[in-house]
């Protein structure tokens, strides 16, 4: 079978680090599913639109039932630090399970389901799948010029939904027939050319753990699946999971329940994808966040770099940014997140000064640093009256505070460089 190579998946009981943390979107609706330009590093998201917009040419504002009914999906552009930098409107496309993202010469094209047809419970899913150019401010209907030729593997697929595999330059779909679901590779230029010639088709049974059906990515041989609900539905440790399949056998390699970010609100899966960094792929998947809205997106990354000497670094040193007041005393605050025989931890560095005579805002940490339950740790300050030590902490709100500043005990500096701390 030409193009499938069999490097080894990404470990799935790995340690877990954080790419975004709880960003909102264009809409106010669950992101279903995300996309990584692999040259700028943005990230594309899609959720069905929310209930009670209304589109230049539409004549009246539409809820979000007839939405979710007709398919019509919110592309959402963030930047690399988690910022809203673009937006398009998808009418007709379907429920928004998968997405692909390239990059031709830098203007970026994506690739989605569509054709939207309705279910039993009248939810629009993409009976087909093309491409289009992202184009900012605009709104794209099925059928327009502006989108390839819609593509479908058979009359009587459903829920056809797609994925580029960097690593093998294919395009992935995955689709329901004849009672199954199916994964299909197609060479990715030829596919692009609209020179449709499937490589190979699997038929994988996927574990029934977690339910709901959130997303799948396809690297270096293996193709991954993310299935799992809400907490309103699965209560912490909630029923997330990944597993991981063998591309020439369409074998179970691996499975395992997911227990990442604790501490975020509703944490429904939704959304798998994979980048490649500096050469070494990172495995994405992301959480649906806060219950009722305005919901919120947090991705997570497995990464597949090795350890050394029994550290992996999960997200290297990032400058930490002052609050106002703070000042640098020797070295300017930075952080870290590494595992370290098994445990995550987030490592502080630096040394502050100011005037602290209450608890205090030190700075506001990013999102790759924020932890989703508070870390804490004791730190030195300057000795005063018998008190030589303060506590810092890293909230889920990205701020890094200081306590135990008082009016007649005031903290003038602050040592970071023992801020060791379990990070989740």
């Amino acid at each position: 079978m030409p193009g499938v190579t069999q490097a080894g998946p990404i470990d799935l009981g790995g340690p877990v680090g954080r790419l975004l943390h709880r960003r909102p979107l264009k809409n106010n609706t669950v992101m279903q599913s995300i996309g990584v330009d692999p040259v700028s590093g943005d990230v594309y998201t899609l959720q069905i639109m929310e209930g009670g917009l209304r589109l230049p040419d539409e004549s009246a504002s539409l809820d979000w039932l007839t939405r979710k009914k007709q398919g019509d999906l919110c592309l959402t552009r963030l930047n690399p630090a988690g910022a809203v930098t673009g937006h398009m409107y998808l009418r007709g496309f379907g429920h928004g399970v998968n997405l692909g993202v390239e990059n031709r010469g830098g203007a970026v094209h994506l690739w989605t389901e569509t054709a939207s047809l309705p279910n039993r419970s009248s939810e629009g899913y993409g009976s087909a799948v093309t491409s289009f150019a992202f184009a900012s401010g605009t709104v794209l209907d099925f059928g327009s010029s502006r989108h390839t030729p819609p593509y479908t593997p058979d009359p009587a697929a459903r829920f056809v939904t797609p994925t580029i595999d960097r690593g093998a330059n294919e395009l992935v779909l995955r689709f329901t027939l004849d009672g199954a679901t199916h994964w299909e590779r197609y060479d990715l230029a030829r596919a692009t050319a609209g020179d449709w010639v499937p490589l190979q088709r699997i038929t994988p049974q996927i574990p029934s753990d977690g339910e709901d059906f959130q997303g799948y990515a396809s690297h270096d041989g293996v193709l991954y699946t993310l299935k799992g609900q809400p907490l309103v539905k699965a209560p912490l440790p909630g029923n997330t999971y990944l597993s991981v399949f063998d591309w020439a056998t369409g074998a179970l390699i691996a499975h395992q329940h997911i227990t990442a970010g604790p501490g975020l609100e509703y944490r429904e899966p939704e959304g798998l994808t994979v980048v490649v960094r500096d050469g070494t792929p990172h495995l994405l998947f992301g959480f649906a966040c806060e219950d009722t809205g305005p919901r919120t997106c947090t991705i997570m990354s497995l990464s597949g770099a090795p350890e050394t000497d029994g550290v992996k670094v999960l997200t290297d040193w990032l400058p930490i940014p002052l609050a106002a007041g703070v000042t640098v005393d020797t070295h300017p605050p930075r952080g870290r997140v590494i595992s370290l025989a098994g445990t995550t931890v987030l490592q502080l560095s630096g040394t502050l000064k100011g005037s602290f005579d209450q608890d205090a805002v030190l700075g506001t940490l990013p999102d790759a640093l924020t932890p989703t339950v508070t870390a804490r740790c004791s730190v030195p300050r300057n000795h005063t009256g018998g008190v030589s030590v303060a506590r810092v902490e890293a909230g889920s709100d990205r701020l890094l505070r200081l306590y135990g500043g008082r009016a007649e005990n005031a903290v003038t500096w602050v040592q970071l460089d023992s801020f060791s701390a379990v990070w989740s």
